[in-house]
């Protein structure tokens, strides 16, 4: 199936999701991300669930990192809708959030980080194939995203569906994962 198809199909799947089924599933990706490895892991970079998209509860992750791991730093982006490029700030538990015009909870402002620094990238998206391939929601903010990031950066989607055995429709600027997390088991792919 293409990009299109697929995201019109698993946002109508992720939105019948009662809200308990929601939090189960969020709570189990939560539990397989302790399997990751952290050793040596300073930033990582994570999403902030948009209000009414259905998305993982990656507040999980950060709530679990906070407690057990208070020596990595979290990193959170503010979306500039007129070139689609994303500013990472330090996100620390004092950091002033907000919500944007299209229901996003972002930094208002804090320390920036570069991509470069970063050593784990939490990816939000709608399903991923079989090779690491994502679908989020068409804009390319993410692929524009992880360009900048180190070529060794851990590429890691949150996802509620296991994969589909491809996308037909990839192209040469979607930058594949390295993992997917879903209520299952940490998918692996291999490097592109």
């Amino acid at each position: 199936m293409d990009k299109v198809s697929l995201r019109k199909l698993y946002l109508e799947k992720r939105s019948r999701f009662t809200p308990s089924e929601l939090e189960e599933a969020s709570g189990k990706i939560a539990s397989y991300f302790k399997e990751i490895p952290l050793k040596g892991v300073k930033y990582i970079h994570t999403f902030y669930p948009i209000v009414g998209k259905f998305e993982v509860d990656s507040l999980k992750i950060a709530d679990w990192l906070r407690k057990n791991h208070p020596e990595i730093k979290l990193v959170l982006s503010k979306t500039n809708y007129s070139n689609c490029s994303l500013t990472h700030y330090l996100w620390e538990e004092d950091t002033p959030l907000a919500m944007n015009s299209r229901g996003i909870t972002e930094p208002e402002n804090g320390e920036t980080v570069s991509p470069e620094l970063l050593d784990i990238v939490l990816v939000p998206l709608l399903v991923v194939d079989k090779q690491g391939n994502r679908v989020g929601y068409g804009k390319g903010f993410y692929d524009r995203f992880l360009v900048q990031c180190r070529p060794d950066v851990q590429k890691i989607g949150l996802s509620y569906f296991e994969p589909v055995d491809n996308i037909s429709d990839v192209n040469e600027y979607d930058i594949p994962l390295d993992a997917c997390i879903t209520p299952e088991k940490i998918w692996r792919f291999k490097s592109a």
